[in-house]
């Protein structure tokens, strides 16, 4: 990429803000924040170190600056890559049609993953991340610690958007905060997460219920209550597995009671026989429906293999807070650069893209991501 076309992905103003949040305080061997990205971008592609870094400033006639001094330059840039972060969310790379009961919504994978920081005591950070599944673009994303758990309430949800999510997102608090700003939601849930009930305020065991059902998708209304005890309608909707993936679920919960030295009780075993989930959407989405759509989460998954196998998102090389956080802001920062420059230019393939199929599938989807790693390399 030629520096004419970096300057073209900033957002309007990126030189005024480096100044006025102090990322350049005083104009001596970095004398210009065009600079100051650079180099940035170099120390954080392909993880190049910061000796790498002073030797490369040499090269570019940039200066001659210290690697302690690098580091020091690039903490004070965390506010400033906090800004550019937040103004410059990518174009869209690419617009499949969406299913008709879809059209309304904006629909929303997320997921977080574990980010280790070297040293004796192995910081982890969470990168709790949203990706729009008809644009393939990052929605949002969000960088903490540890001892932030996975939630939707990580997450700014708006009207009208619908969010995918994984077990550990099946919560009271995570269902409060979608409904109450405006958003549906499809969840898996795990069993016994919380209490169902039926519209007369009794109990309902979802295991009961699912020894009446098959290999066909059906739905259960059930209510759950929020946290001032009033009963709000959802759906379950569930199908049983096949025999392979039965046979696969039995060996993967023995290798856990192994690992974690346990033993899970029956009910938990049997339940594991099905796929469900918990969803807000109306019954114009059937049941079938919601558990395929529920299916198109595994995008965000290839998200962080892509991040961590392409960009080096998997162990953080600093032993900083302060350090840390800045190259995980960098990372993320470089991560949106990748896709803002994707979405500006046209993809090889003939056919329209942009347009065709009708429905997301697998295999295409799987074809454009390839794409993306091409070009990424």
């Amino acid at each position: 990429m030629e520096i004419k076309e970096l300057v073209d992905l900033l957002p309007e103003g990126y030189e005024k803000e480096c100044y006025e949040k102090k990322a350049i305080r005083r104009k001596r061997t970095i004398k210009n924040p065009l600079d100051l990205i650079v180099l940035l971008l170099y120390y954080l592609y392909d993880n190049h170190s910061l000796v790498d870094v002073s030797q490369f400033a040499i090269l570019k006639n940039i200066g001659k600056i210290s690697d302690t001094a690098l580091i020091k330059r690039f903490v004070q840039c965390k506010d400033w890559i906090q800004w550019l972060i937040s103004e410059m969310l990518p174009n869209e790379i690419i617009h499949y049609k969406k299913p008709k009961e879809l059209e309304p919504y904006r629909v929303i994978a997320v997921d977080a993953s574990d980010i280790v920081q070297k040293g004796a005591v192995k910081k982890t950070w969470h990168l709790h991340y949203g990706i729009d599944l008809f644009s393939l673009t990052c929605n949002q994303f969000k960088l903490t610690e540890q001892s932030t758990g996975e939630s939707l309430k990580n997450f700014n949800i708006e009207e009208k958007d619908l969010t995918i999510a994984d077990r550990a997102y099946g919560t009271i608090r995570s269902i409060e905060h979608c409904l109450n700003n405006g958003g549906e939601f499809i969840i898996r849930i795990k069993n016994k997460a919380f209490n169902l009930y039926n519209q007369n305020r009794e109990k309902i065991l979802l295991s009961d219920w699912l020894r009446t059902i098959s290999e066909k998708a059906e739905e259960l209304r059930v209510y759950i209550k929020d946290s001032n005890k009033n009963l709000i309608p959802l759906r379950i909707c569930a199908v049983k597995k096949t025999k392979e993936e039965i046979a696969i679920e039995e060996k993967r919960l023995k290798r856990l009671e192994s690992k974690k030295q346990t033993t899970y009780s029956e009910d938990t075993k049997f339940t594991h026989e099905f796929m469900f989930v918990i969803t807000s959407l109306p019954t114009s989405v059937s049941a079938e429906k919601v558990l395929e759509y529920y299916r198109l989460r595994w995008q965000v998954e290839l998200v962080f293999k892509r991040y961590k196998s392409l960009l080096g998102l998997g162990n953080i090389p600093t032993k900083t807070k302060e350090s840390s956080e800045v190259w995980l802001n960098g990372k993320m920062f470089l991560a949106l650069l990748i896709e803002k420059y994707l979405g500006d230019i046209d993809f090889s393939p003939s056919w329209n893209i942009r347009t065709e199929p009708e429905h997301m599938e697998r295999d295409e989807i799987g074809t454009l991501f390839d794409l993306y790693d091409a070009v990424s390399k």
